[in-house]
């Protein structure tokens, strides 16, 4: 079976036709599931996502990362589909999903992001999300959360998803690669998300300086908790003249850790 797992909270504007799209799929409704996980909405999210999805539970972990864990957790699949309330997704999306994982024997399956509701903003961070594809060459994938399946005990032994917002799906990208998964790049499996969250460039490059910065640098699972606005982002500590170099060094020692290791990456 395969369970898709969506964190919602306060989406009763885009989480229907996310539904509506994972129930209209080229797959018998009865191989797969749907876990609605829900973060403490005020609206009306639960109730319209009670009518489609099979499961709507109430989120108890921190974190996006947490409530996606939490329906990994609760699933009844062995291929776990994770992707966003604010997601649509091709009628072939999960028969793509199936074929990969299964006749072709990858663990993990990704494919492209795009935005339904276009802007100059979605555009820039559109094409700057290209650049992952470079990291392809040498044997890292970077998922994202709105768009890739994993087998269960692939996920279980990577550890699954930590109790973090900012770059939970960097962390376990990280860790599965670490576990030697063997992963594919699947176009055919395309979705469009919603681009309403994204603020302005500024704005989004320093959610993830900041988040590097408490990956790298801190350690903090509190800094990675909560997405901060520009204006109210501060660090723990002032920067030194070695912070950069310190950065590097921790990036530079992770990639060269992938690499020399060899993880079984297609």
């Amino acid at each position: 079976m395969i369970s898709v797992i969506i964190p919602a909270l306060n989406e009763e504007d885009t989480i229907l036709a996310c539904l509506q799209s994972l129930t209209d799929q080229t797959i018998p409704r009865d191989s797969y599931e749907i876990i609605v996980v829900d973060g403490g909405s005020t609206d009306h999210t639960c109730d319209l996502a009670a009518g489609l999805a099979d499961r709507v539970m109430f989120q108890n972990r921190a974190g996006i990362g947490g409530a996606r864990g939490e329906g990994a957790m609760a699933a009844a699949g062995d291929i776990l589909v994770f992707t966003d309330a604010d997601t649509r997704h091709p009628n072939t999306w999960l028969e793509t999903i199936q074929e990969e994982l299964t006749t072709d024997g990858y663990d993990v399956c990704t494919g492209p992001v795009r935005f339904y509701d276009q802007t100059i903003r979605s555009c820039v961070i559109q094409g700057w999300r290209k650049n992952y594809l470079l990291l392809h060459h040498f044997g890292f994938y970077w998922l994202i959360g709105s768009n890739f399946a994993v087998k269960k005990d692939a996920y279980m032994r990577a550890g699954g998803h930590r109790n973090i917002s900012i770059l939970e799906d960097y962390d376990l990208s990280l860790r599965l690669a670490e576990a030697g998964v063997r992963c594919t790049y699947d176009r055919r499996t395309a979705v469009q998300t919603s681009a309403r969250r994204l603020k302005g460039i500024l704005p989004y490059t320093c959610i993830y300086i900041t988040g590097f910065y408490h990956y790298h640098i801190t350690g903090s699972e509190e800094g990675l908790l909560k997405y901060p606005q520009p204006r109210t982002i501060t660090f723990q500590r002032f920067t030194k003249p070695t912070d950069l170099k310190e950065a590097r060094q921790k990036i530079v020692s992770a990639w060269c850790k992938l690499i020399l290791n060899g993880p079984r990456f297609d």
